[in-house]
């Protein structure tokens, strides 16, 4: 089994319809998309079924099942491991957009598919989050390759070739800075590229380039900040005012409890919450989404209780020990502005916080046999 985990726009989906054509697997793989409104067990099993039989080696072994009142999902996976059973060939079921399976049956149904499926039938899962499939016992098998956001973040290199392919040429301060911006998200590179493309002045816009950008605001908050819960959501804007967050602040900046559950459970989940620390206890944001709950927060938010987000930061940084950031947001608090080097438009990082490089991870997950 291979599972790509990683957050929305990290080139998912093209690298598998890219490995698919450039392995010549067409004909021996299933490919099967979920979409939101999956929520039905029978549909879902019932289109892994169709795609199976769709492929060379399925089109002689996979019965053609017909939705009907009495059939259940336990039943067509039951039907699946009886035909697939004689499978000499290898096959390739490539599931695409896993996460939207909100189904709890549906999952357990897909893993006893997985647990108990023929060594011929391989599985391709791609997710903007981990999946509860009892992978832990192919981990320990050494049966599955996982293939997260590290692996797929573009490198500086990379990212000149994405822009080379637009035909956009940077001089290489700029592309480094809009590097940095992006953090190599593929997604954010595509939009740059798009943008820069015929701009009069291509090196001035990529060194502004940020979240506030229009077609990456709308992505950012239709992919990710809008498909958060209303709680969620005032966490994610109310602390975008610190450079880095753990529970104990999400807690007082919102007046709330369970902050440090929310940014594991974010992190987890892909949704540009980065853990700084092997703990899990301090968190930043994606620069680019950092600019996007910045903005949203400068718009919903009276200039009287930023300072006083501003002001309990500092409080609470000054009581344990972080005094240049205590002072940052204090003067922040009195001014009415940001702190300095943490710009809500040009999203820059600021001096006194410790922020790891993005890591690039180069790697070969696609067998073709």
């Amino acid at each position: 089994m291979t599972v790509l985990s990683a957050p929305a726009g990290s080139g998912k989906t093209v690298l598998l319809r890219s490995w698919i054509a450039e392995a010549g697997l067409a004909e021996r793989a299933a490919w099967v998309s979920v979409h939101g409104e999956d929520r039905d067990p029978q549909r879902f099993l019932l289109s892994l079924a169709d795609a199976l039989r769709d492929t060379v080696t399925g089109s002689k072994l996979v019965r053609p099942l017909t939705a009907t009142p009495d059939l259940d999902g336990w039943a067509i996976v039951e039907w699946l491991l009886h035909d697939l059973h004689s499978l000499s060939d290898p096959v390739w079921l490539v599931i695409d957009d896993l996460h939207e399976l909100h189904s709890d049956r549906a999952l357990r149904q897909l893993e006893l598919l997985v647990m108990r499926a023929p060594v011929q039938l391989r599985f391709v899962f791609a997710s903007r989050h981990d999946l509860q499939l009892g992978l832990h016992r192919l981990r320990l098998d050494g049966e599955l390759t996982e293939i997260r956001a590290a692996d797929l973040r573009f490198t500086l290199g990379e990212s000149r070739d994405l822009l080379d392919a637009a035909g956009v040429q940077l001089p290489d301060p700029a592309l480094a800075l809009l590097y940095e911006r992006t953090e190599g998200w593929a997604a954010g590179l595509r939009l740059a590229a798009l943008s820069l493309a015929g701009h009069p002045d291509p090196e001035l816009f990529a060194t502004g380039f940020s979240g506030s950008e229009r077609t990456v605001s709308e992505y950012l908050l239709a992919e990710v900040l809008g498909r958060q819960p209303k709680q969620v959501r005032r966490l994610l804007v109310r602390t975008s005012v610190l450079e880095r967050v753990n529970g104990e602040l999400a807690d007082l900046l919102t007046g709330s409890s369970g902050g440090g559950r929310i940014l594991r459970e974010l992190e987890q989940a892909n949704a540009f919450v980065v853990a700084l620390d092997a703990q899990r206890s301090w968190f930043h944001y994606h620069a680019l989404f950092a600019d996007l709950l910045q903005l949203e927060l400068l718009d919903t938010t009276a200039q009287d209780e930023l300072a006083r987000l501003h002001g309990a930061a500092a409080a609470w940084f000054g009581e344990h020990g972080f005094p240049v950031e205590a002072v940052r947001h204090a003067q922040a608090a009195q001014t009415g502005t940001w702190p300095a080097g943490c710009s809500p438009i040009t999203g820059s990082a600021s001096p006194w916080t410790e922020r790891p490089p993005p890591r690039t991870i180069c790697c070969a997950a696609f067998p073709t046999t």
